[in-house]
């Protein structure tokens, strides 16, 4: 046993050791104040400085987009959305857990969004969008134990009429990486992972106007990253508000005509190219993409063999049929193989080779009532006498086989436009391969000349071709956004003019003469397009039903304008496989013309009912 001296002694020892380590213990904390507070203490203040201030973006509202009378077609209503900061949520894993369970989200789930939606560091990214309120009061009840969780009122895209107008206005969609590239590469920085962009229409056309410029709200937040204090705000500058030349009262009545059918309806004013009704049927609801589209509607969308997506009015390539005899006839008197007193006789059939066939017998006919009553024989004969490199050369200067230069995205996707063909002796020998195949026999002009054969168009083509008849031959440009106005002030800041397209080279007299041939098709004797007659205003059309490789009915096509001495709209019609144009098409050209001549009001307009052919 030590004695009292020895355990003085060893107590001693054991106090100067535990002196020692006080001495070194101190030392290191001294060191590690002086290390934090002057060595590094500049970085630490900044980094400080950056955790205790916090960026929130505030996403400008996207422009709204109006119909030619004001009329609201797309707007952004108010929502709102769960902010999360990625860095303080997973620090903590019952918040993580609980943001999880308020949200609906698997905690996989909410790791996706915040990974793809990160910016930068301590950045809040927006983890739930159009929140209910039920969920905002549930967010707040349990806001202490949510740490970098908040909710921000925001915009969001709303189309108030739904899928009317779909296929112009295109739709909004999630930013891609392909996208967001693009724009960094253009040196365009406003945009973000998680951003919504134009995918198509004038949504994606006319994108830069619409997106506006995003501010902020620079905030002050404690250790556990709840808001202190707002430090400054930078308000959002909202997009242009673009004005179309839409008129929603045509397109009301275009999308009512054009139910249970599919196809697609244009309707233009001949003497500026505005695009006053587009309708491709079927349609979808722009709505759906407001928000993140689930895999399974996607693929339903998609896989519909029905093509939804697609603008017919501008992608859908058809043989126009009959509604292609106006060129035939245009070039007939202009390389001087008819004139407007030649007649013929038709008995139902056109020998060359083979038999073609006419509709009908219409025993004997002159250029008019061929016109009129759309006699086959006639235009095989046109064809014939002029070759198929006149007639290519006359359908060319109509447009046919070129893109229109509509002001819809020009990208090649399934919903944009399309150029067609207008086959010829050049074309056949670029077409094909062999030598045997390349040649034009006299027999392969016939089917051109009545629009079939490699014959393909877009309904816009041929609206405009029915346009340039009314007008002479004089052509513009189709447009479909008619001005921009500042979204505060709503002054207008640019009006977009008429361009004045081509000339199509045929004279006054050529063109009387046609026009008269499409006038009586309307009021004449045997004219097929009856249907669309209106008392006191003269109307000129031109039905077509264009027979398709897939042996199913033959698409119903219509053409028409009015009114005759001043031309002030012209149609295209096509509702595939609809059969003769002038009960499949007609009538959805004669529900435009009812409303745009104040017949009837857009309400009023119900689909059409089965009505008996005449003609083709």
């Amino acid at each position: 046993m030590p004695t009292v001296q020895e355990d003085r002694i060893l107590q001693r020892g054991r106090m100067k050791a535990l002196a020692v380590i006080c001495l070194v213990l101190f030392s290191i904390l001294l060191f590690r104040l002086w290390y934090l507070q002057v060595a590094i203490g500049s970085e630490l203040l900044a980094e400080s400085e950056v955790n205790r201030r916090r960026l929130i973006r505030v996403r400008a509202p996207r422009g709204l987009i109006l119909d030619r009378k004001g009329r609201v077609l797309a707007t952004s209503r108010p929502q709102f959305v769960v902010l999360a900061i990625p860095e303080v949520i997973k620090a903590n894993p019952k918040a993580h857990r609980t943001l999880c369970s308020i949200l609906g989200l698997t905690e996989e789930e909410l790791e996706s969004i915040m990974k793809k939606e990160r910016a930068a560091e301590y950045a809040p990214v927006r983890v739930a969008i159009d929140v209910p309120l039920e969920v905002v009061a549930k967010l707040q009840e349990r806001r202490p134990i949510l740490p970098g969780v908040s909710v921000e009122q925001d915009q969001l895209r709303s189309y108030p009429d739904g899928q009317l107008c779909a296929h112009v206005l295109g739709y909004i969609g999630e930013i891609n990486k392909d996208e967001l590239e693009r724009f960094r590469e253009k040196n365009i920085v406003n945009y973000r992972p998680g951003d919504y962009v134009g995918k198509a229409g004038i949504e994606k056309q006319y994108e830069l106007l619409l997106h506006g410029k995003d501010g902020g709200l620079e905030i002050e937040v404690d250790a556990r990253g709840r808001t202190k204090r707002i430090l400054g705000n930078k308000p959002p500058v909202p997009g242009s508000t673009l004005v179309l030349t839409i008129d929603k009262d045509l397109q009301i009545a275009a999308e009512k005509a054009m139910q249970g059918k599919t196809g697609a309806a244009v309707a233009i004013n001949p003497q500026t190219g505005e695009v006053l009704a587009m309708v491709s049927k079927p349609d979808f609801d722009p709505n759906i993409f407001v928000k993140r589209v689930k895999i399974e509607d996607w693929n339903k969308i998609i896989q519909n063999k029905a093509r939804p997506l697609q603008n017919r009015a501008v992608a859908g390539l058809y043989p126009p049929g009959s509604t292609f005899k106006p060129i035939t006839a245009t070039a007939a008197l202009e390389y001087k193989v008819a004139t407007p007193n030649t007649g013929m006789y038709c008995p139902g059939g056109y020998r060359l080779g083979r038999t073609f066939r006419c509709w009908k017998r219409h025993n004997h006919v002159n250029f008019t009532t061929a016109i009129s009553q759309s006699c086959n024989v006639f235009f095989y004969e046109m064809g014939r006498r002029m070759g198929i490199n006149n007639l290519a050369k006359m359908a060319r200067s109509f447009g046919i086989s070129y893109a229109t230069k509509v002001d819809l995205p020009e990208e090649v996707s399934p919903g944009n436009e399309r150029k067609g063909t207008m086959p010829d002796e050049e074309w056949k020998r670029n077409y094909f391969k062999t030598p045997e195949m390349q040649k034009w026999y006299p027999g392969e002009t016939l089917p051109p000349s009545i629009g079939q054969g490699a014959v393909e168009v877009t309904p816009l083509q041929m609206s405009l071709v029915s346009a340039a008849v009314s007008m002479s031959g004089k052509m513009y440009r189709p447009y479909v956004l008619k001005e921009k106005r500042n979204p505060d002030t709503e002054e207008v800041i640019e009006k977009i003019m008429p361009h004045f397209e081509r000339q199509v080279p045929a004279s006054p007299e050529t063109f009387k003469a046609v026009q008269h041939g499409m006038i009586q098709c309307v009021v004449g004797p045997g004219g097929t397009g009856k249907v669309i007659n209106i008392d006191g205003i003269t109307l000129a059309g031109k039905t077509g039903s264009a027979e398709n490789r897939r042996g199913r009915a033959a698409h119903a096509w219509f053409i028409c304008y009015g009114p005759g001495e001043n031309p002030q709209i012209a149609i295209a019609v096509i509702a595939e496989h609809g059969g003769h144009g002038s009960s499949g098409a007609a009538p959805v050209a004669k529900a435009i013309l009812d409303v745009y001549f104040g017949k009837k009001k857009p309400e009023e307009i119900e689909p059409p009912k089965a009505i008996r052919a005449i003609g083709d």
